[in-house]
C-alpha cells in the first residue's frame, strides 16, 4: 500500500503551473501520522519516490493547530464542492462538561479535513 499511495502523491504533485506550461513535481513537505504505520511509509516514500516527508507530531500539536485555525479572520469552504469539509468545520466544537459549561479540549474524531488542513498549517503553527 505505501507504493500505491507513494505514487498517489506524486501524481497528485505532479502538475503544471499554467495552461499550456509542462507539468512539474512540486516537491512540498508532506506530513504523515506519528504511527507505525505512518513511520514505515515515510521510509518508503523518502528512499524509493524522494518525497519531502515528515512525522505530524500528535501531542500538543493538535491543540495548536485549532488555535491557529480558530485564530483566523475567515475559513472559506464551499459547500457544493467540498460537503465533508464544510460540514466538520461547521460541526466541529467543544466539550461541554456535565453541567454544560465549555471545556477547552476538541473531542477527536470526525475531522479528516481539519487534519489535513491543520498539517498544510504546520509549518506555520510551529513559526507561531
Amino acid at each position: 500500500m505505501p507504493v500505491e499511495t507513494a505514487q498517489f502523491l506524486l501524481d497528485a504533485m505532479t502538475y503544471a503551473d499554467e495552461d499550456g506550461e509542462e507539468p512539474y513535481f512540486h516537491n512540498e513537505l508532506i506530513w504523515t501520522d506519528d504511527t507505525p504505520v505512518g513511520k514505515q511509509q515515510m521510509a518508503v516514500y523518502r528512499r524509493e519516490f524522494g518525497i519531502r516527508i515528515r512525522l505530524a507530531r500528535k501531542a500538543r500539536m493538535r491543540k495548536l493547530g485549532y488555535e491557529r485555525l480558530a485564530g483566523l479572520r475567515e475559513i472559506v469552504i464551499d459547500p457544493m464542492r467540498g460537503p465533508k469539509t464544510y460540514e466538520e468545520f461547521t460541526l466541529k466544537e467543544y466539550l461541554r462538561n456535565s453541567d454544560g459549561t465549555w471545556e477547552d479540549e476538541i473531542p477527536d474524531g470526525n475531522d479528516r479535513s481539519i487534519d489535513a488542513i491543520r498539517y498544510a498549517m504546520m509549518d506555520d503553527v510551529l513559526r507561531g
